[in-house]
């Protein structure tokens, strides 16, 4: 471990940097600086010391290397590439959360390599047995350890992964809540009445009439409308932290959206409000092109969007039901209009048209009885 002490001409301290071997994750050599100390012999001091944590730690000997070692490295090599990844600064944090709180006091202890698919399995039968995490969170915990394993099999810390072939509980469907179209339109007709409506209307009618995903509606932007050709282009999205996200949710979530005559109505309506409010503000406007804003054009936080819709939709007298329920009415009101399926599931941006089906799979047996009604007109017996 070879390493430098250097005087900082800006500050006039001391500093020093050393190599402390090569990171087994990413095989590239790992480079610790420290800065700031006093005097050289300050420096010199601290960096013996922590050279001898480093040489007492389980770095160099894998075979010892426990699961909480490699996991601490494992997400700190994750975070370090949350900008360059599909992985939202949210998600990582949960992943954290589950890993320190569930995972490490459980699996921690263990020899990365003497980690068996028997050790997976006890943890993920005990989780279930406490009845504290619903199927659902069972299944994201069980992945955040699959996914640490299948990184040590790439990087040959292991010979197989040992999360491989567990056997995980069944998720039970939750049962769907979603307006008929009666209400949709007691919706639209009835908020238009109410008094002060909210300037986010626009967001909730085009959640209802694109079923796009509350980060994708909260994401558009102007320029990513064709107004002449109805189009809406899904190209970035706004995370639950109200930062904005260039891309989507994955690669089958950057599409285009067809969008009927009213709803063009609706958005030139709204430009004409925006446009008015960036006039009146001039430079201290932040223009960053959103569709859905603040006055003075700032994102705005998802909680008090959906705030907002949960207010008007008590305010005249129609079932609570989430705001992502929106994009799920969408979706049913089109399949009970007899829409191809494969349509609507590029129209959601889903990866495969199996998601769809088994999404909405309570809507089907009603068009079934569609399609025989409609045999016994054509099929002379």
């Amino acid at each position: 471990m070879t390493g430098s002490i250097t005087k900082n001409k800006q500050t006039g301290k001391w500093d020093f940097v050393f190599n402390a071997g090569i990171n087994y994750l990413t095989g590239k050599r790992k480079q610790i600086k420290r800065r700031g100390f006093e005097t050289k012999r300050h420096a010199m001091d601290a960096m013996i010391k922590l050279k001898a944590e480093i040489l007492t730690n389980d770095f160099l000997d894998l075979t010892t290397m426990t699961y909480a070692k490699y996991m601490d490295e494992w997400l700190e090599e994750r975070k370090s590439h949350l900008r360059k990844s599909h992985l939202q600064k949210t998600t990582f944090e949960i992943h954290s959360i589950y890993y320190n709180n569930v995972i490490k006091p459980k699996l921690g202890h263990f020899k990365v390599q003497q980690m068996t698919p028997l050790h997976i399995q006890k943890f993920i039968n005990e989780l279930v047995s406490q009845n504290t995490y619903s199927e659902h969170t069972v299944h994201l915990i069980y992945r955040i350890v699959s996914a640490s394993l299948k990184k040590a099999r790439i990087m040959k810390l292991v010979k197989d992964n040992p999360a491989s072939g567990i056997t995980l509980p069944r998720i039970r469907k939750k049962e769907m809540n979603v307006w008929s179209v009666e209400q949709v339109n007691h919706f639209i007709s009835e908020s238009k009445k109410t008094r002060r409506l909210t300037r986010c209307y626009i967001g909730f009618l085009i959640a209802l009439l694109t079923g796009m995903r509350q980060g994708e509606v909260m994401g558009l932007r102007w320029k990513d409308i064709d107004i002449e050709a109805q189009i809406i282009y899904i190209r970035q999205t706004l995370t639950q932290d109200a930062e904005i996200k260039y891309g989507a949710k994955n690669d089958s979530s950057v599409r285009s959206i067809h969008i009927s005559n009213k709803l063009i109505s609706e958005l030139k309506a709204h430009r004409k409000r925006v446009l008015a409010e960036k006039l009146l503000l001039g430079q201290d406007y932040n223009d960053f092109d959103l569709v859905i804003c603040t006055q003075s054009g700032k994102t705005m936080i998802p909680r008090n969007f959906r705030k907002e819709f949960y207010n008007l939709t008590k305010k005249i007298g129609l079932p609570k039901i989430r705001f992502h329920d929106l994009r799920h009415t969408h979706a049913t009101i089109l399949i009970q209009q007899n829409v191809n399926v494969k349509l609507i599931s590029e129209r959601l941006g889903h990866a495969e048209i199996g998601t769809t089906l088994n999404t909405y799979s309570h809507v089907l047996p009603n068009m079934q009885k569609t399609v025989s009604d409609e045999l016994d007109k054509i099929i002379e017996m």
